[in-house]
């Protein structure tokens, strides 16, 4: 019983291996393409999603852009170049106030004169429009959006950096991501006359993007063409280009074969040790549209002008690796209850398996047995047969030979002993006729048939 254990539990142990091996093959394959196949999805829905931030981002220019040449040609403005009194001031201060309100994403609407002084601001103030009081405009002269805005021909627009609003000098607390959109104004004659001026609200732009970035990002960064972070992970690498103890913080320093990859292409997708990088370039700058490198202080003319091609923003999104792993992990505990049942089912098959292998090797061990057994028997049969005449002849010779002899002949003592080896002889041809069971036992080297173990002759 214990060696027929020991056999059921050695076959188990060989079929059940053997098909392990062969389920965690398939399993690690399928699950492998499962993951290979979901990390695909992923990808084409950052890609989607990037497509979808570009767009988001360029909208947002446009309607600028049209609120721009709203203004810069609205008929009380042009009447007010003609004559200007403060009726007709009036009468466009509250149509433009009006205009901030329902449009809620300028931080500053104003026109300025040819010599930069403020002639009418609107501020918004996140919940209504307020008029800045006439003492309390400021002359912007020397501010680089002034300038280069006022040197272009009529028509064209001037898109400045994005970057912090400054007040009175100094970057305004808290801090207030600005683009300005300027255009120059000429009255009737033709001649320029000044600029109206578009504070857009650069945080309003990032938070749309933001909320549009897909659940499967784990972080969103956009950054400027010199790779300056003006939304990124870390809020202390944000407007580095603004402070002159930051101007280091880019990702072309700190992770320069990753910006070396984003600079150099429109858009992209590929894979490093952080994860999954999607990116793409949003080219604010359109026909009629010009920008310059801006200043970072505030009565410093910027030092070059910037065309389309050298004025652009990187919208970057990254999955990282542990997002992947997260992904892997959710794909594994949704199949486990299936695989689970199948090792279940492996075990049981495994068993069945060995059960009706042990099964076939004992009935292939008892036909073996029957076969030997009939050897044996043939061949005990054909022996029996040859040995009974010669031992019964030599049974009734030795008897007639003692027979004739006294009982004090000394050769009738050795006739009697020829008589009881037949008689042995007899015996072991009878256990012979009687073989039921195929046992054997050692003889020097081999193995021999046990006459007395297979024989039922007790």
């Amino acid at each position: 019983m214990k060696s027929s254990y020991y056999d059921l539990l050695k076959s188990f142990l060989i079929v059940f291996v053997t098909f392990l091996i062969l389920f965690f093959g398939i399993t690690t394959f399928v699950l492998f393409q499962k993951s290979k196949a979901q990390k695909e999805v992923l990808m084409a829905k950052e890609i989607q999603t990037i497509e979808k931030l570009r767009r988001i981002a360029n909208d947002n220019i446009k309607s600028v852009i049209s609120d721009l040449f709203f203004l810069s040609v609205h008929p009380n403005l042009h009447q007010m170049l003609e004559n200007d009194n403060p009726t007709l001031r009036e009468k466009l201060v509250k149509d433009v106030k009006s205009f901030s309100n329902n449009s809620t994403r300028y931080d500053q609407i104003r026109f300025l004169d040819e010599t930069g002084m403020e002639k009418i601001r609107i501020n918004f103030n996140q919940i209504n429009s307020v008029v800045v009081s006439e003492d309390k405009l400021q002359n912007k002269a020397k501010r680089y959006y002034f300038t280069d805005t006022f040197a272009l021909e009529p028509g064209l627009i001037f898109v400045s950096p994005f970057d912090l609003n400054i007040e009175h000098g100094q970057i305004e607390q808290p801090l207030k991501p600005i683009i300005r959109f300027g255009t120059p104004v000429v009255d009737l004659a033709g001649q320029k006359r000044g600029i109206v001026l578009l504070n857009f609200f650069g945080q309003q732009l990032i938070q749309n993007l933001i909320q549009a970035v897909s659940e499967s990002s784990n972080s969103f960064e956009l950054l400027n063409s010199k790779g300056y972070w003006l939304s990124g992970k870390i809020p202390e690498d944000e407007w580095g280009f603004m402070y002159e103890n930051s101007k280091d913080r880019t990702l072309a320093s700190r992770y320069p074969e990753i910006w070396e990859k984003i600079s150099d292409q429109d858009e992209g997708q590929f894979t490093n040790d952080q994860g999954i990088y999607t990116f793409a370039t949003i080219w604010p700058l359109v026909n009629g549209m010009l920008s310059s490198s801006g200043s970072s202080n505030a009565f410093q003319a910027s030092s070059s002008g910037l065309l389309r091609e050298n004025y652009f923003w990187k919208i970057v999104l990254l999955v990282n690796n542990d997002k992947l792993a997260v992904l892997k992990t959710e794909i594994l505990c949704k199949w486990l209850p299936y695989l689970s049942a199948i090792l279940i089912l492996l075990i049981v098959f495994s068993l069945a398996v060995s059960i009706a292998m042990l099964q076939r090797k004992h009935a292939l061990d008892a036909k073996l047995q029957k076969e030997k057994l009939e050897g044996v028997l043939e061949m005990a049969g054909a022996v029996c047969h040859e040995l009974n005449q010669p031992l019964m002849s030599i049974s009734g010779f030795s008897q007639l030979l003692s027979d004739d002899l006294t009982d004090d002949n000394i050769q009738k003592e050795n006739l009697t002993e020829i008589q009881n080896q037949v008689e042995r002889l007899g015996k072991i041809t009878n256990r012979l006729m009687t073989i039921t069971k195929y046992k054997t036992k050692k003889y020097l080297k081999g193995n021999i048939i046990d006459i007395e173990a297979a024989s039922d002759d007790k």
